[in-house]
């Protein structure tokens, strides 16, 4: 065989070993990035998804304006972030206490008007502490505004509240060793009707609701059956602590008109008309804790 033709064959079989080499190197990277994409977070970048909006805008509330009764020591502080959460995404004005109120409206006072901060009157949302007083919420909030408020069972809220107000409870500090045993097991012995915060020791959730925490049902029954019709005649949901995240879709579909889609979508909550989210990779806030604080 000529020299050239022996050469030119050289060349082609070198020629294919080296496109064989190349297809298996291009393989191998290729797989090596799909199989370790799902744990870089640039994996996204470099293989973009599209995903068509499910709705051009997020859905407008049904209610806007909202007052909730924040009782005390029943988890109504994340209740209380999550509508304030509610009013900015909104763009709502939310009733402050007025500077003299402090940062609840000067509880435990009978609620009054008044306590508002003039700046942010007419509000649409109310979520502060206040001792709940019907005719003076009604001329402060705006017609067709929904009443919220939250209990819980009585034992576990009374335990934080022995816990938490210790120090300012009167019948509280007089508990030798601060031993929650030994005031209930002679709870006269300490309590005093009239004293200052003195209802944080005796029927603080009738207390908060605008009844006569003195009333006892034992010598009153239809005392305390006439404040629970009112109860169900002003508030359009009683949440309950002890089922917190029963509650929370309860009020989600209360205020809401439609679920929103990033429930759907990527199994994270969409609370009050948040912004949804198109794909799982645009998902850049994490899943909210279970269990509120107290």
């Amino acid at each position: 065989m000529p020299p050239i033709l022996q050469r030119l064959q050289q060349a082609t079989k070198m020629m294919s070993r080296r496109k064989v080499l190349l297809l298996v190197l291009g393989c191998s990277t290729v797989s090596l990035l799909i199989h370790q994409g799902a744990q870089l977070s640039w994996y996204p970048k470099l293989f973009p998804l599209s995903c068509p909006p499910l709705r051009d805008t997020p859905p407008r509330p049904k209610h806007m304006t909202v007052a909730f009764l924040k009782t005390h020591k029943t988890a109504g502080t994340t209740v209380q972030n999550i509508l304030f959460r509610f009013a900015e995404r909104h763009n709502l004005t939310v009733a402050l206490p007025h500077p003299s109120c402090e940062h609840q409206f000067c509880y435990p006072r009978n609620f009054s008007a008044h306590f508002v901060h003039p700046a942010t009157r007419p509000p649409h949302v109310l979520a502060s502490h206040l001792r709940f007083d019907r005719a003076e919420l009604q001329r402060l909030m705006p017609p067709g505004t929904v009443y919220v408020t939250i209990l819980r069972e009585p034992a576990a809220m009374f335990e934080s509240l022995f816990s938490y107000y210790n120090q300012y409870c009167p019948a509280f500090r007089r508990v030798p060793n601060a031993s929650l045993e030994a005031f209930l097991r002679a709870p006269e012995a300490y309590y005093r009707a009239g004293e200052h915060f003195a209802m944080f020791a005796h029927n603080t959730l009738a207390y908060d609701l605008g009844g006569d925490n003195e009333r006892s049902p034992r010598d009153d029954a239809a005392y305390l059956a006439g404040l629970i019709r009112q109860v169900e005649e002003v508030f359009s949901l009683v949440m309950i602590a002890e089922y917190f995240d029963e509650s929370l879709v309860l009020l989600r579909w209360l205020v809401m008109l439609a679920r929103g889609p990033r429930a759907v979508q990527t199994g994270y909550p969409a609370f009050f008309g948040a912004e949804p989210l198109i794909c799982v990779f645009q998902a850049d806030k994490p899943m909210p804790q279970r269990g509120p604080e107290t």
